[in-house]
């Protein structure tokens, strides 16, 4: 939804109609408790007598508290003093502040709203459902009870304040993410880096940040880059927020929407998972040392890993929070080392046949059977320096200048078990040893082929550049899908991205 401000910051209009005071023409039964609830539209009655249902990404709440309701009508928020006398409902001079919204059918919407509150008459409320009636015991408006609480829920974002005075869609083929758990902590996926920080709420009021994030560089697509920073800054500019039956609306100060998410269903899919722990029939334990067990669920229906030794297979099914594995089968190769790696591979397939649920969060999965004990748990499994390929994303020059990959060069690294770094300088292709211990690396000196390269301009000087930095390298830090190599006293050397 574009929003376009007619006037500077929040003008308040106070409507130049007066709300019907007490005029029922019959008898009215109901009534019931209005306040500590935030009531959700579900239904309004149409100019042609039907009732319809309001937009998706216009949703229009009302909060009665003190003698007065407010909320959101869709596009603006406003506020009035409302009366009640057993069953009957009054509500007189609602302010209103005073933005457009451009989204068709939005501003038709509101009107129609604010016009029924004028005819209200009466209510009753029964259970979660609110409903407003006219004079003539007419129903106009329905709302439903919404559960504000934001512990332990988890949220994808559909649209976001660009700071550029738009409402914009999520860039297509990234998810952004938002997780606000039991401890006042909100982390998640910004499209191309994990954040993470602090949030707080008091009443529908919420506060969030300062966030933390990773620092990686994502090149595609196209915009990411840019969404992200729009995204976290309309996050921590948020100051209000409304959870509707399916959806998250964060406001600013003005009521501006900052961002809107969808309620986000968990599935065992998108991660290669890496065990952390089992049932060993007594208590969940780590897996043995030197042994990586892993699980990557499909879109197909099928889950694949390794075991510890062999690699597996099984199918599996999902059904909300439902999930039936197996029977798993495997390859069948013996491994001797370590000890009780085979004992080890057996549990860790027998258990799969008796998942029954699953848990995820964003960076860990856990598996139970039917009572809900823990069988497995999981973490997102992290890239380490031997894991596939690395693109550079910037190096250090000789000058101490930190320069950007060219464009449609790809310059990469390898790191092999073997103890060999190979990869493209941009050109050339290169070979040489690497050492590690812990967190500090030696690279080199490498050897490469001798072609020579006219296109892209400077590309020659990259690739003597990018070597000389892989050569200064003296230690290296992964997080995520970022791999950076310090020099010694510190300072960057190589940034890299995991190849996707």
């Amino acid at each position: 939804m574009r929003r376009g401000v007619v006037t500077v910051g929040a003008v308040l209009l106070i409507l130049a109609v007066s709300f019907c005071c007490g005029c029922t023409e019959g008898p009215v039964t109901g009534g019931g408790e209005l306040t500590g609830t935030v009531w959700m539209l579900e239904s309004y009655m149409n100019v042609d007598g039907t009732m319809a249902e309001p937009l998706a990404t216009a949703p229009v709440t009302a909060e009665f508290a003190d003698g007065s309701v407010g909320g959101t009508s869709g596009c603006n928020t406003y506020n009035a003093p409302y009366v009640t006398d057993g069953p009957s409902f009054t509500v007189s001079m609602p302010i209103v502040t005073m933005m457009f919204c451009g989204e068709p059918g939005v501003m038709d919407q509101e009107s129609r709203y604010l016009s029924l509150l004028q005819t209200a008459a009466g209510y009753v409320v029964s259970g979660d459902k609110l409903t407003v009636t006219d004079s003539s015991g007419q129903e106009i408006l329905i709302f439903r009870a919404v559960d504000q609480n934001l512990n332990g829920t988890e949220w994808l974002l559909t649209g976001y304040n660009n700071g550029a005075g738009g409402f914009v869609s999520v860039v297509t083929g990234t998810a952004v993410t938002a997780a606000f758990s039991d401890d006042g902590q909100i982390s998640g996926n910004s499209g191309c880096n994990s954040y993470s920080g602090s949030y707080s709420v008091t009443g529908s009021g919420i506060s969030i940040g300062p966030l933390a994030m990773t620092e990686m560089y994502c090149m595609d697509p196209e915009g990411v880059m840019d969404q992200e920073s729009a995204y976290l800054t309309a996050v921590q500019a948020s100051v209000s927020y409304r959870v509707g039956p399916d959806d998250l609306t964060l406001m600013d100060a003005d009521g501006r929407r900052m961002a809107v998410y969808e309620r986000y269903i968990p599935t065992p899919q998108g991660d290669t998972w890496e065990l952390a722990g089992y049932y060993n029939g007594k208590g969940v334990i780590s897996p043995l040392a030197n042994t990586t067990i892993t699980a990557v669920f499909g879109a197909d229906g099928q889950v694949t890993g390794s075991a510890g030794c062999n690699n597996y297979f099984a199918s599996y099914t999902v059904s909300e929070t439902e999930m039936a594995i197996g029977p798993a089968g495997s390859t069948k190769m013996y491994c001797a080392s370590p000890e009780g790696v085979t004992e080890q591979e057996s549990r860790y397939l027998s258990l799969l046949g008796d998942v029954a649920t699953f848990e995820r969060a964003p960076k860990t999965l856990t598996l139970r059977d039917a009572g809900g004990s823990i069988l497995l748990t999981y973490a997102v499994a992290q890239p380490k320096l031997t894991t596939g390929e690395w693109h550079m994303v910037s190096y250090r020059d000789a000058e101490g200048n930190t320069v950007s990959a060219l464009e449609n060069t790809k310059v990469t690294a390898a790191f092999g078990t073997d103890g060999q770094v190979t990869g493209s300088a941009g050109c050339n292709t290169f070979f040489g040893s690497y050492t590690t211990d812990k967190q500090t690396i030696s690279i080199g000196p490498p050897g490469l082929t001798m072609m020579y390269c006219e296109t892209p301009a400077g590309v020659m000087d990259q690739e003597t550049g990018y070597l000389a930095a892989l050569e200064d390298a003296a230690a290296y830090q992964i997080g995520g899908d970022d791999l950076t190599l310090h020099t010694e006293d510190g300072s960057t050397s190589v940034r890299f991205m995991q190849a996707s």
